[in-house]
């Protein structure tokens, strides 16, 4: 005990530790001046190169994303949390389906919907909103646009609740179709009530309805001819996502509207006729806008009203009015 605490470190010993910590404290100065440098330089570079910086995005974020949900996985993993349901409530399946079909694609709310109109680095391209804008507005009939792009949340209740009673179909996904057929609409020029229309005359609403040439989704687009615009949300597998149909559409019947000259021609564009005098399709458009702008503003509609308009009817000529046209 004595002897241990006789023991005194030597003058040379205590020379040899503080020139190693001496040292060891000007070799993390430089290394951590050259790592500061070198953050200054890269951060630099990247603000200056804005394509680099979004492919680097590009590649993180999928990454960073599988880290940030696997990361309460684990932690959860030795904990899980106990079950908050009623006493005799059966638990929710995994693989059961939370949604309706047309809700599928549709979480994205009205305010971040616009933020599409830009390039996104993560995505391929321009999207279908940035392409509509460069059509110019002044090619689109103004019966076409809608200046009340932005109705209020009691007019679009109604539309919806209309619909969804006229085609049979749940009315909260519903609902959120029509929020986003009102912000598709602001967003590209054309009124939210025709692109309804269009969906209603097209597919009733059926996100997954396919036509017999290939037309699918909501809008009933050729995927196959239109696959390009799909390229901004993964391809042409995306065809049936109702926001990306959506849009993809809008696309596509601004662009028939703009080279037609008119809201007529343009649908007659759309629906794929080369008969200048075909009428029909545009005419069932027309009217189910039509009903739509009258539930909007509050009236009274059937559900039950047929999709055509009702045609005059021709006058009966009797020959005794030919004759008299002859003797005349």
């Amino acid at each position: 005990m004595n002897a241990w605490l006789s023991w005194r470190p030597s003058e040379q010993h205590a020379q040899i530790v503080r020139n190693m910590l001496r040292r060891g404290t000007r070799v993390s100065h430089h290394l951590f001046s050259v790592v500061g440098c070198l953050a200054v330089a890269v951060a630099l570079a990247l603000w200056l190169l804005p394509t680099v910086r979004g492919n680097l995005a590009a590649k993180l974020m999928p990454v960073v994303s599988a880290a940030v949900q696997a990361g309460p996985a684990r932690l959860l993993t030795g904990h899980p949390l106990p079950n908050f349901a009623p006493a005799g409530a059966q638990p929710q399946q995994e693989d059961a389906p939370e949604t309706d079909a047309l809700a599928v694609g549709l979480d994205v709310a009205p305010e971040t919907a616009a933020q599409n109109d830009a390039s996104d680095p993560a995505r391929n391209g321009p999207s279908p909103v940035a392409l509509a804008k460069l059509i110019p507005t002044q090619r689109v009939p103004a019966d076409a646009r809608d200046d009340r792009a932005l109705a209020s949340n009691r007019e679009q209740a109604l539309v919806a609740t209309y619909l969804s009673r006229r085609y049979r179909v749940a009315q909260e996904p519903l609902g959120q179709l029509v929020k986003a057929a009102f912000q598709t609409g602001r967003d590209v020029g054309l009124d939210p009530l025709l692109l309804l229309s269009v969906m209603a005359i097209e597919s009733g609403f059926n996100p997954y309805a396919e036509s017999g040439v290939g037309a699918q989704g909501l809008m009933q687009v050729m995927s196959k001819v239109h696959s390009d615009k799909f390229e901004y949300f993964g391809g042409t597998d995306t065809a049936l996502q109702p926001l990306a149909n959506l849009q993809v559409g809008a696309l596509v019947l601004k662009d028939c509207i703009a080279r037609g000259g008119s809201l007529a021609n343009g649908l007659r564009l759309y629906n794929g006729s080369t008969n200048p005098d075909d009428t029909a399709y545009g005419s069932k458009v027309m009217a189910e806008r039509s009903r739509l702008r009258d539930v909007a503003h509050g009236r009274s509609v059937p559900i039950n009203a047929p999709q055509a308009p009702a045609q005059p009817s021709k006058p009966i000529v009797t020959a005794a009015v030919t004759a008299a046209a002859g003797g005349a």
